[in-house]
């Protein structure tokens, strides 16, 4: 049955069926992406602890939105250790 048919053959409900899926398709796709960019960014930030790290990614997987969200509010902008050698 193609597409045609099923809207045809549903109506106005086919239709809006449709727009709701693409727009939780839509919003799905957003999160994957702001989750993403949060791992991205967190794994290419300088001087990380590496336990800090993880935790952090643990997170962000666990919680996409939220998780994205801190790492992006709180995470990436503490303060790193400074470089103790002189120029």
């Amino acid at each position: 049955m193609s597409t045609c048919t099923v809207l045809t053959a549903g109506g106005a409900e086919a239709v809006r069926s449709g727009a709701w899926e693409s727009g939780a398709a839509t919003a799905g796709a957003v999160v994957v992406a702001l989750m993403l960019a949060a791992a991205v960014s967190l794994l290419r930030s300088p001087g990380q602890d590496p336990v800090l790290r993880l935790l952090w990614l643990l997170v962000i997987l666990a919680f996409p939105v939220a998780g994205a969200g801190l790492w992006f509010a709180l995470g990436c902008r503490a303060p790193h250790p400074q470089d103790t050698h002189p120029a």
